[in-house]
């Protein structure tokens, strides 16, 4: 499978926790951002290569208007051979309409993903989130008359968060009843107004681990396939499976990253590199690497134990030549005796308890 990233940077305006690259308040942009868009998406033109997913990311993609959604799409459409199997669009609560829902669907768009991040108004506010539950629930309500297939985003272990409070965030789960959850634990990234005012602050990890596992129980109706992402039967994420199993996708837009012929690059962060190298007629791209043999064999790991199916020990073996079992029985039976992983018909797999100190096992084990 391959699929498309396409950001889209304009935001009314910057969450606290945000270091995306958002362009806020700057709407005399727009047209023009959509022009140098359409030109970089030309300069990938390969009428033949078949496209799966399509996922339009930001930003707040659905605080533009939707004829430049509509704009993208036909490009896309003449540059490549769309055989869809998923089409995505973010959406801030507060900025759907039904006109835009209904627009969409029009040009097939077929799954939404909800920034909620919150059930709780005070902590959303916090958040730097400017909607509230009330947006939340009117507009699912219009996004569910048009699209079934909605995704809801929340985040955890945020500052002053407590445990009790998802709790309520369940509640409301349920009582929506989306097809998909994506629920992230939060990390202080450099340059945002949180790593600002909080780094300095220790991470309670008991209390975040205790979160998890809530979040983890509370969602017993949900097939749990990924360390952060729940779904309900056929509604898991095909466009996130791409990057998760070694698939490549083409990045377009601003700050964008994708993954071609062993190639990752990322495209310019700051919006007049971008321009000027468009205008230049030159992709946008500030870095590329080739993913070399090494970085592939350590890469194929850490994506697939992302899953809840975990690691196949024979696809290893096959696509690497290397028994990962026994150059690393050791360290993976000592998981396994903990309760950390487990090992089923050649499948080496986190428990929840093993996902959430996943990141010491990719530091210890050999490839």
């Amino acid at each position: 499978m391959k699929g498309i990233y396409i950001h889209i940077p304009f935001c009314a305006y910057k969450c606290n926790y945000c270091d995306f690259s958002t362009m806020t308040k700057q709407y005399q942009r727009i047209d023009e951002y959509f022009d140098l868009l359409q030109k970089e998406i030309n300069m990938y033109n390969n009428p033949n290569d078949r496209i799966d997913t399509i996922y339009i990311g930001g930003g707040t993609p659905n605080l533009v208007d939707s004829k430049y959604i509509e704009k993208t799409y036909n490009v896309i459409d003449s540059c490549f051979n769309l055989q869809l199997k998923e089409f995505t669009i973010e959406c801030n609560p507060e900025f759907v309409t039904k006109e835009k829902i209904e627009n969409y669907k029009k040009v097939g768009i077929d799954r939404v993903s909800l920034g909620v991040q919150s059930f709780n108004d005070q902590y959303n506010k916090f958040l730097g989130r400017q909607h509230t539950v009330s947006d939340v629930f009117k507009s699912f309500e219009i996004i569910k008359g048009y699209i079934d297939n909605i995704s809801i985003d929340l985040i955890f272990g945020f500052p002053n968060q407590t445990l009790e409070s998802l709790d309520n965030d369940l509640y409301y789960i349920r009582k929506l009843n989306p097809n998909h959850v994506s629920w992230y634990n939060m990390i202080l990234e450099p340059g945002t107004k949180f790593y600002k005012n909080y780094k300095d602050i220790n991470r309670n990890d008991d209390i975040e681990y205790e979160m998890y596992m809530k979040i983890c129980n509370g969602l017993e109706n949900y097939k749990h396939y990924e360390i952060s992402n729940f779904a309900k039967d056929n509604f898991e994420s095909i466009h996130n499976k791409i990057y998760w199993k070694d698939e490549q996708y083409y990045g377009f837009g601003l700050s964008s990253s994708g993954y071609l012929n062993q190639m990752r690059y990322t495209n310019e962060f700051f919006y007049p590199d971008y321009k000027n190298k468009i205008i230049k007629n030159e992709k946008p791209i500030s870095f590329s690497e080739i993913i070399d043999l090494e970085k592939r064999e350590f890469e194929f790991i850490i994506t697939n134990m992302r899953l809840k199916d975990g690691l196949d020990l024979k696809e290893y073996f096959e696509k690497f030549g290397i028994n990962l079992y026994t150059n690393n029985k050791k360290l993976i039976d000592n998981w396994i005796n903990k309760g950390l992983l487990t090992l089923n018909n050649n499948h080496i797999s986190f428990t929840n308890q093993g996902f959430f100190v996943s990141n010491s096992f990719f530091v210890d084990i050999l490839v």
